[in-house]
């Protein structure tokens, strides 16, 4: 098996669980490594510290799985760690048809995303090296899910980056392009092919509950970046008088108009428009709203792009903060590792420093109880949310 060796100071970060090794923290290697293959990580001086995989072509070099000197990266490894998230996720008791069955490094599996909706598994691979044990996760979802259907969506940022050869599409029975979910009392229709991700944000299952306590029947609402609808369906549910969704994106919002009617819900305002112009014009309007929820893709897919997203959310918290009625209620998101719950806050700050806005913290949320984050590896706590009440 290929040796590597990191540099000195590396590894006490490794054998404090951190399961990255970047390209260079890397000594030296025993051979030429290959794409996708199967490394011992070493500590200068030769002591073991984990069994992993390895691409020498990308930035994250190395992805560790297993920190046990017994126990080896092994098709027997990657089935019992999709058992035990299963078997995890079965003590939730979530309250819906649709999950989150496997989170990356979350549950030991970097590289590896799948998703569960109703009778149906989507697989997204995120690095090579996970992409090489495709058939033993198809072999083990079935054992464990007995599903209908498993889809593999590509994950273009991997494609691109990792170099993963990816054919979307179905890897087993059969996946309908339409697939109907149940989250609480609201019923979801979710477009795997085509939609976001792989097909649906479920780390949102809280926050969709949450603001369903801050609406009151006869409240104009608004839901910015959308998508297919969960906060404005949520809100419309309890009673709204007026809700518009808004996003850039006319397939999401043709879904969402579904979602609408299988729920024998009418009234939503379905909005085709930049978020940010289509703000700008209801402030310039000065239009007043009871509840906004702002929930945008991420700004941030490195460090380097911080200063730029950090603006972008001093724009968004400056015009919802406007657009709220004393008393009304905003909540503010952020999907990326990179902007932190500090960001949010002191973005949120200025911003009502600058619009003369007193404004006091309701809520803050994360990403729901299926998409764990582990404490030695801070990049799976990504999604924050702050929620604000405009006194």
């Amino acid at each position: 098996m290929l040796q590597i060796r990191v540099k000195p100071g590396i590894e006490d970060r490794i054998r404090g669980f951190f399961p990255w090794v970047y390209r260079a923290e890397i000594a030296s290697l025993s051979r030429k490594p290959k794409k996708g293959e199967a490394v011992v990580v070493r500590d200068f001086a030769g002591k073991f510290l984990g069994y992993g995989y390895i691409n020498p072509e990308v930035t994250i070099a190395v992805r560790i799985l297993s920190f046990n000197k017994e126990e080896k990266v092994t098709t027997d490894l990657i089935r019992r760690r999709i058992k035990m998230a299963y078997d995890y996720r079965k003590r939730l008791y979530i309250n819906s048809n649709a999950f989150r069955l496997i989170h990356s490094e979350g549950d030991l599996l970097p590289g590896l995303i799948v998703d569960v909706y109703g009778q149906y598994a989507v697989i997204e691979f995120t690095t090579y090296g996970m992409s090489l044990f495709r058939e033993t996760v198809v072999e083990a979802l079935i054992e464990v899910l007995n599903p209908q259907g498993i889809y593999e969506k590509a994950n273009q940022t991997a494609v691109k980056v990792e170099g993963i050869d990816v054919k979307e599409g179905a890897l087993w029975g059969e996946v309908p392009e339409i697939v109907e979910i149940w989250e609480h009392d609201l019923r979801y229709l979710i477009n795997i092919p085509q939609g976001q991700k792989t097909g649906f944000f479920l780390d949102q299952r809280n926050a969709r509950k949450l603001v369903r306590g801050l609406v009151e029947p006869g409240d104009r609402c608004l839901d910015v970046f959308c998508h297919t609808g969960g906060f404005a369906l949520s809100m419309k549910k309890m009673g709204a008088k007026e809700v518009r969704a808004v996003d850039i994106s006319p397939l999401a919002l043709e879904v969402g108009k579904e979602n609408e009617k299988v729920n024998g819900l009418s009234g939503i305002e379905w909005i085709c428009a930049n978020a940010f112009d289509y703000l700008r014009d209801l402030d310039n309007k000065g239009e007043e709203f009871d509840v906004i929820i702002i929930d945008p893709p991420s700004f941030a897919k490195n460090r380097h792009a911080v200063p730029s997203a950090i603006r972008g959310y001093k724009e968004l918290c400056l015009r919802g903060l406007k657009l709220t009625k004393p008393g009304g209620y905003m909540a503010i998101f952020s999907c990326s590792f990179h902007i932190t719950a500090d960001h949010l806050l002191n973005v949120m700050t200025e911003a009502s420093y600058d619009v003369r806005r007193q404004v006091r913290v309701i809520h803050t949320t994360f990403q729901d109880k299926d998409h764990p984050w582990v404490l030695q590896m801070p990049n799976t706590l990504y999604l924050k949310g702050l929620w604000v009440e405009v006194i």
